[in-house]
Order: structure tokens, then C-alpha cells, then sequence
């Protein structure tokens, strides 16, 4: 027997299982990490294509950061620039997109010592209350409309951490904007595009989601100094580049690639994804899903496994599999009419349509059968009755929503 250690909440829970049985374990790569605050002055103070970070400052300097559902280290990169602005007019906006408001504890969590100096002029972005202003329209259709702050804005710096993201290809750059800072109609209309052949992880080129992004952030006409960093599986600073929101994304892109793209041999029939560090709610841990997929032979069982502490959290994908027979059933639905999160939602009926879905989870059993997914209570069990009914293999992701496997390496 070999032991495999999951991911869960705070901690790891343990799963013994054959050793013959399993077709890999994958966890992000290792890397070596250097000085962590000379990686990030680097970025700072040797940008791409801009000026460094002291001579691009001004007044009215808009500060546009993560929430907590990413592990950017905002606090540690304003830490850096504390004597570059105290003296500055400045705000912060946290780029929430269509996500919930922080917490209290939350706030303190992405600024550090500095939501109790700067908390009267740190913003949380309200996708559908908030005053926005249209900026036009996308070449794919998607109506361009962002927070009004960015009115008041004469330079804006976006902090963001790199990661691989299901159908954007990856986080960062410029997803502070879109979806972080625009509206709900303008986020919807990108996300249509999940739907699309071309949306998939750690793909960019002819990625239908980024491409529509590009479009509508080029139309904001601000000084932008984008700070993009990259963290190992540890949220430790690998990478970070600073200037040109462009070039400055891209060159994470590739840093990211080095940690989360991992190589995998052979699909297996069953996997195991744990959606750590995205599983407070089910829409989130969904990611974990979509990348255990990509490991998930045809006719196979996925297992979930995320704590979801938060519950369900945005519903649209989990109301419409709700209202339906069968899963299949929403596809045709969402043809007729798209709503955001629904590309969630065909992600569940296409692997419905061949295979099982399991989840362990802290959720009522009664929620996840309401949407197709079988709940199981531990880890172990649902191991050990997946691999009694499957004669294959099983394949591991300790870090699910972050792990991409890829059968081309």
C-alpha cells in the first residue's frame, strides 16, 4: 500500500490505496525561490516597457487589487511602496468581479496594516450596484463597461498574482479589469465565450475569453503599471514582473507554465482532485473539477474534494442544473440563453454524460444531489468503493483548481 496525502480545508487528510492501482500523483512542480522582496523590487524598480514604479506614480493613483479567493500577496507588494505614497492621493479598489464582499477579516487578510491607515479609501467593486461607464463595445459583441472610479483615476496600478485559470488560460494582467473591476453585463458577455472550443487552460492563442478580455481593456486609455507575480505551491514569490500589463503578463504566463503544468502519461478512471486552495464554495472548487477532467478517462468517476465552508456561492450554474431531469437537458438551455457561471454548468453535463461525479464535501448531501453529484463522507471510502468498481488506475491531484495536467509533455 502507498499512502497519498489530500488536501483539505487547513489541513491533509491520508488515503492509502494499492500501489499498482495509482497512475501518478501530481502536485505542482518544485522551484527555487530566492529573496522574495528583491524579486518583487526587481519587478518594481526594473519594469518592462515602463518607467520604474517611483517615477510612474502620481496623484490619483488607483490601486486595483485581488479579493481573498487568490493568495496574491498585496500586503507584502504595498510594503514595498509605502514610502512611494504616503504623502499621495490614492485609493484601492478590490477587483471582486462578480464574487461576494470581503469579509472584515478578509480586508485584513489582502492589506495588511494598511486597511486600518488606508480603510477610508479602500473600494470593494459591486459588479451590479455600482456606477459604471461604458467604454464601447468588444469586436465579439461584449458590451465594455467598467467601475466609474477609474474616472477619477490618473494612474492605475493592478497587483496580481499568475495562475492557471480553466478557459481564460491564465489569471492576472488583465483580469483586474475583466472581470475584476467591470461590470455584471460585461462579465457575462465575456464568459459566453467559455463555452467556445478554444477556451482552455494555460492556452492563450486563439483563446476566445482572453482575446475578448485583451479587447476590453486596450479600450481604457490610463497609464497602467501592472505588477504580475507568480507563487510556488507554497504562495511563495517564484517570479514577478512589473510594467507594460502586457508583457508583464506574458512573461508570468511562462513562469506559471514551470509550476503548474505538469506532465501526464495516460489518462486514468478514476481521479481524485482537491480543490485547495479554491474550495470555500462550490462554484470555486469547480475549477479543480474542470482540471481533474483533463486527467479523467471516459466512463470514469471523479471525486471531488473540497470543504465548501462558504456553501454553493454564485447559483446561476447550480439553479439551472436544479431545475432539470437530466443534466443533458442544459445544454440545450443555455444555447437559448446564456447566464454567468453557466459554463460551469456545461462542464458537469458533458462529464455527466459518460461518467460519475462524487464529491466529499462539507455540504448537505441533498444540495449536491440536487445537481447530479453523487456525495460521498470521506476520502478513503470513496477511494476504496471507486477503485472496488473500476479495474484501473487512479490519478491524484493534491492541488486541483492549480494543477493542469498535460498528456503533450
Amino acid at each position: 500500500m502507498t499512502e497519498v496525502y489530500i488536501s483539505y480545508g487547513d489541513g491533509t487528510v491520508p488515503v492509502e490505496v494499492e500501489e499498482k492501482r495509482v497512475n501518478a500523483v501530481l502536485e505542482p512542480n518544485d522551484v527555487e525561490v530566492g529573496d522574495e522582496t528583491e524579486i518583487i523590487k526587481k519587478a518594481l524598480y526594473d519594469p518592462i516597457g515602463s518607467p520604474p514604479v517611483d517615477d510612474f506614480l502620481d496623484d490619483r493613483t488607483l490601486f486595483i487589487v485581488n479579493d481573498a479567493t487568490r493568495p496574491t500577496p498585496t500586503a507584502q507588494v504595498l510594503e514595498l511602496l509605502e514610502e512611494e505614497i504616503e504623502d499621495r492621493d490614492v485609493r484601492f479598489i478590490v477587483a471582486k468581479g462578480s464574487h461576494r464582499e470581503p469579509t472584515a477579516e478578509e480586508y485584513r487578510e489582502i492589506f495588511g496594516p494598511f486597511y486600518s491607515k488606508y480603510r477610508d479609501e479602500i473600494y470593494s467593486h459591486d459588479a451590479e450596484n455600482d456606477e459604471m461607464v461604458d467604454y464601447g463595445t468588444t469586436d465579439r459583441g461584449t458590451l465594455v463597461k467598467f467601475n466609474r472610479i477609474l474616472d477619477w483615476a490618473r494612474k492605475i496600478i493592478n497587483i496580481n498574482s499568475v495562475e492557471p485559470h480553466y478557459f481564460a488560460g491564465f489569471t492576472g494582467g488583465r483580469k483586474s479589469l475583466l472581470p475584476g473591476i467591470a461590470s455584471y453585463e460585461t462579465i457575462e458577455g465575456n464568459h459566453y465565450n467559455a463555452l467556445s472550443e478554444g477556451a482552455k487552460p494555460l492556452k492563450l492563442e486563439d483563446n476566445p475569453v482572453h482575446l475578448d478580455m485583451m479587447d476590453a481593456v486596450s479600450q481604457v486609455e490610463k497609464d497602467i503599471f501592472s505588477v504580475n507575480l507568480t507563487l510556488d505551491k507554497d504562495n511563495r514569490v517564484y517570479h514577478a514582473s512589473g510594467g507594460d500589463l502586457v508583457e508583464s503578463f506574458l512573461e508570468e504566463t511562462e513562469r506559471a507554465k514551470e509550476i503548474f503544468s505538469v506532465s501526464l502519461e495516460r489518462r486514468s478512471d478514476v481521479v481524485v482532485t482537491s480543490a485547495h486552495p479554491m474550495g470555500m464554495n462550490l462554484y470555486q472548487s469547480l475549477k479543480a473539477f474542470e482540471n481533474g477532467r483533463l486527467a479523467l478517462k471516459e466512463g470514469g468517476i471523479m471525486i471531488l474534494v473540497a470543504e465548501c465552508g462558504d456553501g454553493i456561492g454564485p447559483r446561476n450554474f447550480y439553479d439551472l442544473l436544479a431545475s432539470v431531469d437530466e443534466p443533458e437537458e442544459t445544454l440545450e438551455k443555455i444555447e437559448k440563453e446564456y447566464r454567468l457561471g453557466y459554463q460551469k454548468t456545461y462542464g458537469i453535463a458533458e462529464v455527466l454524460s459518460d461518467s460519475e461525479f462524487w464529491a466529499v464535501t462539507d455540504l448537505n448531501d441533498e444540495i449536491l444531489k440536487k445537481v447530479f453529484i453523487t456525495p460521498k463522507s470521506d476520502i478513503q471510502g470513496a477511494v476504496d468503493e471507486a477503485l472496488a468498481g473500476k479495474s484501473g488506475e487512479i490519478t491524484f491531484l493534491s492541488e486541483g483548481s492549480m494543477v493542469v495536467p498535460d498528456l503533450s509533455l
